[in-house]
């Protein structure tokens, strides 16, 4: 009736268009949308267009009325009308708000009175070319508090400190905060005294839990690849990273995917830490349920979840594959000192300082971190134009400690964590030619699949990425653009330490 009443006037010898559609559309919502008899036979009495001779077969009407049709599902998405009359005035709205396209009549252009809601022309013509979707504009809380609060500074104002408030919060969770917004590293809580840790690797001895996405984890994974070590001694069990399935942290198995524990048959990585370093007695283990962590399948205990003293144990000890008698030593005795030094500033100023300006909470926080990330790059960049590896021109620990880094960048690190402040790890040569070294070496390729840590990283960090879009990586991936071919084992050989085994292990 109301609709009825403000488009009476224009009602004459030519009806306009737009209540012709507007008319039909709101017929055919009456019809699909509402039970009530009444409703459905006062629908079917509405004109439609075919029956009106001011509906033109020209384009632009056609392109309109391709837009129209898609009212009816649009009124279905709203709340279920208890009765005709709210019914038909909320048909009456939507029609009214999507379909009232302007001034443009055929016939007279006369304007149509009582519509306060009028969409520009020129973004229904669009819609309609693009298939008849009309563009969602969300609650319209803007336009609401344009007109009942005089304008948006205040909704924006409260808007805008709600959400950095709640992003703060949920960002705490993840990563530990000091006062002035610097992300603050958990240290590992489960470290064993080095006269504890085994000096020689034993069939059936342990297993260590990693994760594809962690970059702690490829550490240890390129240590065991680098030194051949088999799955008879250190048992790799991959976990998953999916939040949802895990009861604390982020680690879960699924068996239906192939994914199982081995050693407890557990159902997440919590359950894991439960059983191999609950406290005795029976109760749970309290703390962080991070990865990587390495047990002892013959005590089924816990052993380190420290990920440099994991990558330490699988490079010293002893039992490796050997190849002449040798095996690969990634902590040669001449170099420790310096791939001590080493370690230590490219965890402080490449490793950890792209996650500080990834979980930084103040912009202050944050520029200290990106600081430190530009120059932990500019003096490995300058280090690596003088020699191949980080400690000389073989490969050592030093590398392994930093090609999990490397490998994640440009995927992930440049822009997710860094904002694009330090632009890509492939734009400085040398530090392209040594990741390309590093992954031409046999079995490095195989520890990680590139797309899905990136794809982890995007969406499981959604406080980082709200809208948990993933990008594109720049120019494909590290396996697209990196060496073709995998050095063979002579090649290798070269860039690698090696120490003699004893005889009787040989």
């Amino acid at each position: 009736a109301k609709l009825a009443a403000h488009c009476t006037p224009c009602l004459g010898p030519a009806i306009p268009v737009d209540w012709c559609l507007c008319t039909s559309s709101l017929a055919a919502a009456l019809r699909s949308s509402l039970r009530s008899p009444a409703a459905r036979e006062l629908g079917s009495q509405m004109p439609a267009p075919a029956q009106t001779a001011c509906v033109s077969p020209s384009s632009e009407v056609s392109g309109c009325w391709r837009l129209h049709t898609t009212v009816p599902s649009g009124f279905r998405r709203l709340p279920a009308a208890s009765d005709l009359t709210s019914g038909f005035c909320m048909s009456a709205a939507v029609a009214a708000g999507a379909l009232h396209v302007g001034r443009r009549h055929v016939g007279d252009r006369r304007r149509c009175r009582g519509f306060r809601h009028r969409a520009n022309s020129a973004i229904a013509l669009k819609a309609a070319e693009q298939g008849g979707a009309e563009p969602d504009r969300g609650f319209r809380i803007l336009e609401w508090a344009s007109s009942a609060l005089g304008g948006q500074k205040l909704l924006v104002k409260t808007a805008r400190w709600g959400s950095k408030e709640a992003w703060r919060t949920m960002v705490k969770e993840l990563a530990p905060q000091s006062p002035d917004g610097d992300y603050m590293r958990a240290k590992s809580q489960l470290i064993s005294p080095a006269s504890k840790i085994p000096a020689e690797f034993s069939i059936g001895g342990h297993a260590v839990y990693v994760g594809n996405t962690c970059p702690w984890c490829h550490r240890v994974q390129l240590a065991l690849t680098l030194r051949r070590v088999p799955q008879n001694l250190v048992a790799s069990v991959r976990l998953l990273d999916e939040p949802e399935r895990a009861s604390r942290g982020g680690w879960a198995f699924d068996p239906s995917r192939g994914v199982s524990d081995p050693v407890f048959d557990a159902a997440d990585l919590r359950e894991v830490y439960d059983l191999a370093a609950g406290q005795p007695g029976g109760s749970g283990y309290v703390g962080r349920c991070t990865a990587p962590l390495l047990v002892d399948r013959q005590a089924r205990r816990a052993v380190s979840n420290d990920n440099p003293q994991i990558v330490r144990f699988v490079g010293m000890a002893r039992g490796a594959a050997a190849v002449e008698g040798k095996e690969v030593d990634l902590f040669p005795t001449h170099l420790r000192e310096e791939i001590d030094q080493t370690n230590a500033w490219t965890y402080e100023l490449v490793s950890n300082a792209v996650y500080r300006a990834g979980f930084s909470t103040s912009q202050a926080g944050f520029d200290r971190a990106v600081k430190d990330a530009a120059r932990g790059l500019e003096r490995v960049e300058k280090l690596l134009e003088k020699q191949r590896f980080v400690c000389g021109d073989r490969l050592t620990e030093a590398d392994v400690m930093l090609l999990p880094c490397a490998c994640r960048f440009d995927a992930v690190y440049a822009f997710l964590f860094l904002r694009g402040a330090c632009g890509l790890w492939r734009e400085r040569p040398a530090l392209k030619r040594w990741l390309f070294d590093c992954w031409s070496l046999p079995g490095v390729r195989d520890t990680l699949d590139v797309q899905a840590c990136q794809e982890s990283y995007y969406r499981t960090l959604f406080p980082l990425n709200p809208s948990q879009i993933v990008p594109a990586r720049p120019e494909g991936s590290l396996a697209e653009i990196g060496p073709k071919e995998v050095l063979n084992e002579e090649e290798a050989a070269k860039l690698l330490h090696w120490r003699d085994v004893p005889a009787a292990t040989a």
